[in-house]
């Protein structure tokens, strides 16, 4: 049972930095670019088993491509579906991110270079929201980050470049899934899926649609953690963790 006593207070400056660093890191003019023919490579083939009976189930006439099926289907559950097969393949922080990005995107005129700037400011988010827990932190937190790195790659990818992105971090925040128990695992294909498609949402829902508590993204943080953040151990505010790898 998470005790209220241990919960961090909604914290709209957490979220603002958050914000802050992956605009600097999307303004960049590179990033690294994105590995095309790994991707290929591991949708190579059909898939067996489980996920070729889940792709069928969910297939449609028109969506997002269920990679290496000839399939698609309605980006939600396609993102999913991706995600289970890319990590379960190979496990890949950035797979959550690259998926959701892509979602975003406009197909018909966004670049890959600019689909890469935008998994980088994801990335950024998810190693500063990181860095303000501990290393003991419960492996729950781990759909959380995933879910935060992906909302802010599609958020960034999509027609509105990152505008916003305080509200779409805060949305992603209450869309994430926590997983108590001691049974589990740092890499998850079912966390990867989620991520990517839960951080589509996000970025996506129009603003009119989803109203999230300001500065949600502390709170979260220290409900999967199982303590506030930031706890002792950890850097005390983003700002700090920043300068201290400067």
């Amino acid at each position: 049972m998470t005790h209220a006593g241990i919960l961090t207070p909604p914290a709209p400056g957490l979220t603002g930095e958050l914000a802050r660093a992956a605009h600097a890191v999307y303004a960049l003019e590179a990033a690294a670019p994105i590995t095309v023919g790994e991707l290929r490579t591991l949708s190579a083939g059909a898939p067996e088993g489980v996920l070729a009976s889940w792709a069928e189930e969910i297939a449609t006439a028109g969506g997002f491509p269920l990679l290496g099926t000839g399939l698609v289907a309605p980006t939600y559950p396609a993102l999913l579906w991706n995600g289970a097969r890319l990590d379960s393949a190979r496990p890949d922080l950035d797979w959550a991110p690259l998926l959701a990005a892509l979602a975003a995107a406009d197909a018909a005129s966004a670049g890959l270079d600019r689909v890469a700037r935008a998994v980088a400011a994801g990335s950024c988010v998810r190693s500063l929201a990181a860095g303000l827990l501990t290393d003991d932190s419960p492996a729950a937190a781990l759909p959380t980050l995933a879910t935060l790195c992906a909302a802010t790659a599609a958020a960034f990818a999509g027609p509105a470049e990152g505008e916003g992105l305080e509200r779409v971090l805060d949305l992603a925040a209450s869309l994430t899934v926590l997983t108590p128990g001691p049974e589990r695992r740092a890499s998850s294909p079912l966390w990867a899926g989620h991520g990517a498609a839960s951080g589509w949402l996000a970025a996506t829902l129009p603003a009119e649609v989803a109203t999230p508590m300001s500065g949600s993204v502390a709170h979260t943080l220290s409900v999967a953690a199982g303590h506030a953040v930031p706890a002792a151990g950890a850097t005390g505010t983003v700002a700090d963790l920043l300068e201290s790898i400067r």
